[in-house]
């Protein structure tokens, strides 16, 4: 217990850090190429960090005793959301850049 939430809160910090990349696409301070490399970067960091939430699944089922697959805790459904959204966002640039992927949707 004394590990899992500090990851969780890094993984939200570093899945937050996109919006400021976001903002200097917008304002025309960094191109479109360069932006895909600082978000893929900040997101891996977040997606290894939100990637805990097992850590999280296995002690609410284990110790806390509640039962159930991830037991409906609400801070599991919390980061499991942006986890998923992290999952899809790096696949479709990994998809982008050709790294990884043969034929995505092309």
């Amino acid at each position: 217990m004394g590990v899992h939430p500090p990851l969780l809160y890094l993984g939200m910090s570093a899945w937050r850090c996109r919006s400021f990349a976001v903002g200097a696409l917008l304002s025309g301070e960094i191109h479109s190429d360069e932006w895909i490399k600082l978000t893929r970067r900040w997101t891996l960091s977040a997606w290894s960090f939100l990637s805990c939430i097992i850590a999280g699944m296995w002690w609410s089922l284990r110790s806390a005793r509640v039962g159930g697959y991830w037991a409906w805790d609400p801070v599991e459904n919390a980061s499991f959301m942006p986890w998923l959204t992290a999952t899809a966002y790096l696949h479709s640039v990994m998809c982008r850049s050709g790294a990884g992927c043969s034929n995505c949707g092309t």
